[in-house]
């Protein structure tokens, strides 16, 4: 895997980590705020309205739930299937933008949900929840054998609709991969839940992406996650 793409990787997932604190309360329901990030809250209203919901309660087999509008990026962090509603999610939202410029907190009397409210780093990325779906995204400064990638999609199993399936377990899940010499195609979904999606189908969007990145490692965002919020993500590299 290139260093940028690792780079990258490091730099969303750790962002909230790396970011100053103005606040350090021992109560996790009290907003804890990032000195250095400002967010503006018409974007942050934008950025709710995109979670989808069932009857205002949000699918219990997510395990995390992002959307984004402008520089406003709010993720979601679920743990036991909490049952989480669309009121807590706004009001805590709100109570972070009313005590903070962006930062993030434990829902009060749901502290297994951590809502994160952050400034995103540009917008072109396929980490972010609203990059185009099926457009393929190249990592600069990367190698990998073509050749290998596209054999190694078509080495992934299906079960009996034609879904893919992790290689070792030959069921459903969330996150596997397959290796091919040089090359290995990771397929996750960003909430979570179980991928589904019938190889077939996703087999000349893959191929365009892999055609169109060559040498270079890459990634596809497509539709195909359990829970109503989650895409998936199908990216090459070594």
């Amino acid at each position: 895997m290139a260093l940028w793409h690792l780079l990258l990787i490091a730099m969303l997932g750790l962002q909230v980590l790396a970011s100053p604190l103005d606040n350090t309360p021992n109560d996790p329901t009290v907003p804890r705020c990032f000195e250095s990030q400002e967010v503006k809250q018409v974007e942050c209203a934008d950025a709710l309205s995109k979670i989808i919901y069932d009857k205002d309660i949000l699918n219990k087999l997510e395990k995390r739930v992002s959307a984004a509008s402008g520089s406003c990026l709010i993720k979601i962090y679920i743990q036991n299937q909490a049952v989480v509603t669309k009121q807590q999610i706004t009001d805590t939202v709100s109570k972070i933008l009313s005590t903070c410029k962006s930062g993030h907190v434990h829902i009060k009397d749901n502290e297994g949900v951590d809502v994160v409210v952050s400034q995103r780093l540009g917008t072109q990325s396929p980490y972010y929840p609203d990059f185009p779906l099926e457009k393929p995204f190249c990592f600069p400064d990367s190698k990998v054998s073509k050749q290998d990638c596209l054999e190694a999609y078509n080495q992934f199993p299906v079960d009996n609709q034609g879904q893919l399936i992790n290689p070792d377990t030959k069921s459903l899940a969330y996150q596997f991969h397959l290796r091919v010499n040089s090359c290995r195609i990771n397929i996750y979904t960003t909430d979570g839940t179980n991928v589904l999606v019938k190889k077939q189908d996703a087999l000349a969007i893959v191929n365009n992406m892999i055609n169109t990145c060559d040498s270079q490692e890459g990634a596809v965002i497509i539709k195909g996650a359990e829970g109503p919020n989650g895409r998936v993500a199908i990216m090459t590299g070594k």
